[in-house]
């Protein structure tokens, strides 16, 4: 009797093993997914896709996934370009913090009196929203790994789910 229990455990462990040994990523980062037209913003790079990003260098959060963050923009996925809004005060301490002046590829703005944060019903640091065609598809609360083949992953997903407008023919 005893020896069927044990052969029972073993046989259990044998068939739940090569379930838990597939799974060799973690899961997607979570996200809410919005709809909705996105605010306007101004001199922001032309690209189909934006990841709309709220930070600060005194948040930190914001602070640890910085380097991730400066990873997927200098090497986006194809139609996504990454905007930082700011809400430090003056771009001397974003130099400071960056050791330099921010890459290019931050496109970062300050965010004067958190305009546009407000405009984006942004209340907590960091956050970052995905605009795809004019148009909010998702929102990243919290801090996260943007570099991640997971990350990446997930944005081209997303990205991919709302296909460019067709162009109407002009009359």
């Amino acid at each position: 009797m005893r020896g069927s229990r044990f052969g029972a455990g073993v046989a259990a462990l044998l068939l739940l093993s090569p379930l838990t040994a597939c799974r060799t990523e973690p899961p997607p980062p979570s996200y809410l997914r919005v709809d909705g037209p996105a605010p306007r913003l101004a001199e922001v790079p032309d690209s189909r896709a934006l990841l709309v990003v709220f930070w600060a260098t005194w948040c930190p959060p914001c602070r640890t996934e910085t380097p991730q963050l400066v990873s997927l923009a200098e090497a986006p996925p194809d139609a996504l370009r990454v905007v930082v809004f700011s809400h430090d005060t003056d771009t001397r301490a974003v130099e400071t913090f960056l050791e330099g002046p921010p890459s290019a590829a931050l496109h970062l703005r300050l965010d004067e009196g958190h305009q546009v944060a407000r405009a984006f019903g942004v209340d907590t640091l960091p956050q970052s929203i995905l605009v795809v065609d004019g148009r909010l598809v998702a929102r990243f609360p919290g801090p996260r790994e943007w570099d991640s083949r997971a990350m990446r992953r997930l944005l081209e997903k997303l990205i991919r789910e709302h296909p460019p407008r067709a162009s109407t023919p002009s009359r």
